[in-house]
C-alpha cells in the first residue's frame, strides 16, 4: 500500500470519527435544550415559588449546567464538522464565539452554589428540604416542601457571613404534634441553640414516623436548656409563669403587632393580612405564630411595634441582631431584614397547656 493510499484511508477513517462525533454531540444538544425546556419554566415560575429539586441539585444549577454543558456540545459540532476552505469564512468566528460562550458557561455554572438539604427531625425526613445559595457576606435560602420533584416555597431563611445553616447541620428540628418546629444558626456554625429560644420558623408536620436513623441537625437533646431563675433586678425580665392556653394572648399580641405597624401591612406577596383566631393555632406544648411583614414604611413600623411591646410590659433584650422580649409568659422576637429581602420578620411564642 503506497503512501497515497495509506493517507486517503486515515482521511476517510478521520471523516467517519468527526461524523459520528457530530451526530453524538448533536443528540447531547437536542437532549439538553429538551432539559432546559422542561425544567427551566418550572425553576422560575416566581408566581407560585416553585422550583424542581432532584437530590442534592435544583433547577436552577440543572439548567445552569445544562445550558453550559450545551455550549461544550455545539462546540464539538462546531470544531468537529468538516468543511471546505472558503467555510473558514464562517466556522472562524463561530470557534473564537464558541470558546468564549464555553469560558461564561463554565463562570456560570461555577458561581451556581446552591445546595439542597433535606429537614431531618427525630432521625426522620420532614417533608422538607432548603435550598440555600451564598454570595460573599450574605446568605439566603427557601424552605420547600417536596411533592415528587418539585419543592414549593413556604417560607425563607436569612443568615450573615454567608454561612449556610442546614447544608453544616447547624440546626435542630423538633416535631410537636401536628408542627415542625425548627431553630438555625444565624451568623456562625459556632453559635448555642436552644429549643427555649423562638423557633427560626414553624411549619405544619408532613411526616408522622418517628425514628428512621438517619442524621440531621443538632441533636435537641444535647442542648443545654437555661434553667429559668427569679431574680429581683427588673433588666432580668419577669419571672416565667405556669403553661397555660397562650392561644388567645398570642392572636392578641399578632393583632397589637399588626396594629402598631401602621398604615398598609402586607405580605412577602403583596397580600393584606390579619391576626389569626386563637382556635387556629396549634396547642401542644408550644404555640407559635411567625409573621413577614412589608409596611409603607418598614424602619418606622419597626420602632413603632417595638414601642407597642414595651407598653405591653415585655422586657427587653437583644441578640444577633435580633430583638427580643419576655413578659414571663410570652417571648416576642423582631428582625428588620429590609435591606435584605424588603421585610420585617417577627416570631410569637409561648409555652401552651391546653385545658
Amino acid at each position: 500500500m503506497g503512501d497515497d493510499e495509506t493517507k486517503r484511508v486515515l482521511d476517510r477513517r478521520v471523516r467517519v470519527v468527526r461524523r459520528w462525533t457530530v451526530v453524538a454531540a448533536s443528540v447531547i444538544y437536542l437532549l439538553l435544550l429538551v432539559l432546559i425546556v422542561v425544567v427551566w419554566p418550572v425553576s422560575l415560575d416566581s408566581v407560585d415559588a416553585r422550583e424542581v429539586v432532584v437530590g442534592p441539585w435544583t433547577g436552577e444549577v440543572i439548567v445552569t449546567g445544562s445550558i453550559a454543558a450545551a455550549i461544550v456540545s455545539l462546540a464539538v459540532i462546531v470544531f468537529a464538522v468538516p468543511a471546505r476552505r472558503w467555510w473558514w469564512l464562517l466556522l472562524g468566528p463561530l470557534r473564537a464565539i464558541a470558546i468564549g460562550a464555553m469560558a461564561l458557561g463554565g463562570l456560570a455554572f461555577s458561581l451556581t452554589d446552591d445546595s439542597v438539604t433535606p429537614i431531618v427531625a427525630n432521625g426522620c425526613e420532614t417533608g422538607y428540604v432548603v435550598t440555600e445559595r451564598s454570595f460573599l457576606f450574605a446568605a439566603s435560602g427557601s424552605v420547600r416542601r417536596l411533592d415528587g420533584l418539585i419543592g414549593t416555597s413556604v417560607g425563607r431563611t436569612e443568615v450573615d457571613d454567608g454561612h449556610k445553616p442546614f447544608q453544616q447541620q447547624s440546626y435542630i428540628a423538633v416535631t410537636e404534634g401536628d408542627t415542625l418546629r425548627v431553630w438555625n444558626t444565624f451568623q456562625s456554625v459556632g453559635e448555642r441553640l436552644s429549643t427555649s429560644s423562638p423557633p427560626s420558623f414553624v411549619l405544619p408536620r408532613l411526616v408522622t414516623e418517628t425514628s428512621c436513623g438517619l442524621a440531621g441537625g443538632i441533636d435537641a437533646d444535647e442542648q443545654p436548656l437555661p434553667v429559668p431563675t427569679v431574680s429581683a433586678d427588673p433588666d432580668e425580665g419577669p419571672a416565667p409563669a405556669p403553661a397555660t392556653d397562650a392561644r388567645t394572648e398570642v392572636a392578641r399580641m399578632v393583632q397589637r403587632t399588626l396594629d402598631a405597624a401602621g398604615g398598609t401591612v402586607t405580605d412577602a406577596e403583596g397580600a393584606p393580612l390579619s391576626a389569626p383566631l386563637p382556635s387556629d393555632l396549634p396547642c401542644d406544648g408550644t404555640t407559635a405564630y411567625d409573621l413577614a411583614i412589608r409596611t409603607d414604611d418598614n424602619a418606622a413600623s419597626y420602632e413603632a411595634i417595638l414601642a407597642a411591646w414595651d407598653v405591653e410590659g415585655y422586657a427587653k433584650d437583644r441578640a444577633m441582631q435580633e430583638d427580643l422580649r419576655y413578659n414571663g409568659v410570652m417571648r416576642l422576637s423582631a428582625r428588620d431584614r429590609s435591606s435584605i429581602d424588603g421585610l420585617l420578620h417577627f416570631s410569637l411564642t409561648a409555652e401552651c397547656r391546653a385545658p
